[in-house]
């Protein structure tokens, strides 16, 4: 039975944060095949090679911006150091089977790299307590960032969407960033506490979120204040009381 190379599969940070580290892997199957290399390509330019045949086995590409650990790079690997917002783009991960068959298969992934400020969002209520039948109103501030974040809305954790969203673009020395702002109109129709919550994400990889409860605004009654009878020199009796609130419930 002819064996070949096969399974290759490529696993890239879908988002990670500016100046952290980003591990990218490619994994294959190479049956009863020798390897011959691993490439690694950023856009169309290599950057890593794997060579188990030589001496050293990897070779380092130059490339602006892109910081190989060698150390931590291998067959199946190659590790990133501080990575820039340059390096957002697509990742190509070759791999050769050895002679005689020279079998190759190629397979990418795109990286987003996210600049963002660090905090969480800022969630502003119109009110700090609501009554049945009212209309809440809220806006949420995702901290700054680029790609811009997305916003999320909970009520006593059910979610609501995303809410009317409008981007604010700002200059920063790093290149420009977006604050992603969305409001909320919900009608309250369940007594007691609730719980509000904005999440701001980008791509599901890299979110905060804030949260906010709120008592229900529950009406008072007015107190009933008995007359002191050693003042006006006269007594009252606990009857009288109550037949002279339900007489002016009555007159009213």
């Amino acid at each position: 039975m002819a064996t070949c190379l096969k399974d290759v599969f490529i696993e890239v940070p879908i988002a990670i944060r500016e100046g952290t580290t980003a591990i990218l892997r490619c994994d294959y199957d190479l049956e009863q095949e020798a390897l011959y290399t691993v490439k690694w390509y950023k856009g169309r330019r290599e950057f890593f090679r794997f060579v188990p045949k030589e001496l050293p086995h990897t070779r380092v590409f130059p490339l602006a911006t892109i910081n190989v650990d060698v150390s931590e790079s291998g067959p199946n690997q190659v590790v990133l150091r501080q990575v820039t917002p340059e390096l957002d783009g697509k990742y190509r991960c070759e791999v050769s089977a050895d002679a005689p068959t020279f079998h190759t298969q190629i397979v990418a992934a795109w990286m987003h790299v996210v600049r963002t400020m660090e905090g969480k969002p800022e969630l502003h209520l119109e009110k700090p307590q609501y009554s049945l039948g009212e209309k809440l109103r809220a806006n949420c501030s995702s901290p700054p960032s680029n790609p811009p974040a997305n916003i999320t809305w909970f009520i006593n954790d059910k979610e609501l969407g995303n809410g009317r969203i409008i981007r604010i673009p700002s200059s920063r020395p790093s290149g420009q960033l977006f604050k992603t702002v969305s409001s909320i109109e919900y009608d309250v129709l369940i007594a007691g506490k609730l719980k509000v919550k904005c999440q701001s994400d980008i791509y599901h990889v890299i979110w905060s979120e804030t949260e906010v409860m709120l008592d229900e605004d529950k009406p008072r009654l007015a107190s009933i204040l008995q007359p002191h009878g050693h003042s006006a020199g006269l007594t009252s009796s606990p009857s009288f009381s109550i037949i002279l609130f339900f007489t002016c419930v009555i007159i009213r």
